[in-house]
């Protein structure tokens, strides 16, 4: 199978760095090709900007979704963003390993997602494109997360929350983008852990990985489990974290 692994990860001796690492040495070892972007090493620019479009005029107003689009068709994408829609386009899994900071992902990964699954590229709801009628609804996605908390304060009882309800903007964005994901990989505690724990986890995430063709994945509705208004039809249980009531924060 073919690998792309994202490390977002500032420090090269960390759990993070050395879970993506020997990751991606064991694959290659099992016969797997594998590609390995380092976004911190490699100076990646998470900033969507109007950089991206060079050709539209400073005084128009952008919106991007469109300039995207457009970029798309008429072959003017960045270049750097070109590279990572042929790594997408060349694997059969993405590996995104990186620590949960302030209950999200890291802003230069964030902004990777801003960036590379672009409109066009992985969805263009205006045509239906997107969820399970995506371009990209035959890869799959893991999502590697390190945490500092320990594992009993991402519970429904816990300090943290539901590690569920915490991932669901996350997963959501990714199954927008018609990607299958995987049920994460999350290793808690690892800066206080001992070394032997360390060890203990990195090896987990290897055979966790070794056997990703079985793993469970997320659930997700499909898009004709919708009313053409966007909501779940009559008789259809929720069954993702985010779709649960209350809805408290609704006006």
């Amino acid at each position: 199978m073919n690998f792309y692994i994202v490390l977002a990860h500032p420090e090269t001796k960390s759990f993070n760095s050395s879970s993506a690492r020997e990751l991606c040495n064991f694959l290659v070892k099992n016969g797997h090709q594998v590609k390995f972007n380092d976004l911190y090493k490699n100076n990646f620019n998470p900033l969507l900007s109007r950089k991206d479009f060079p050709g539209k005029i400073n005084d128009n107003l952008i919106q991007f979704p469109e300039a995207q689009l457009e970029s798309i068709k008429n072959n003017t994408t960045s270049s750097d963003i070109k590279i990572e829609h042929k790594n997408i386009q060349w694997c059969d899994i993405i590996i995104l390993q990186f620590p949960l900071w302030l209950y999200g992902m890291p802003a230069i990964l964030k902004g990777w997602c801003d960036r590379v699954f672009s409109e066009g590229f992985a969805h263009q709801p205006s045509k239906n494109i997107w969820f399970d009628n995506s371009h990209l609804n035959k890869k799959k996605l893991l999502l590697s997360i390190t945490t500092n908390g320990k594992r009993n304060t991402y519970s429904n009882n816990g300090r943290h929350g539901s590690i569920n309800i915490i991932l669901w903007p996350i997963i959501n964005a990714f199954a927008f983008s018609g990607l299958n994901i995987v049920k994460p990989f999350i290793s808690f505690d690892v800066i206080r852990c001992s070394r032997d724990k360390r060890k203990f986890m990195i090896d987990k995430l290897k055979k966790y990985t070794n056997n990703i063709q079985n793993a469970e994945l997320v659930k997700i509705h499909s898009l004709d489990e919708y009313e053409p208004n966007g909501t779940l039809k009559i008789g259809v249980i929720p069954i993702t974290a985010g779709q649960q009531e209350p809805d408290d924060f609704i006006n």
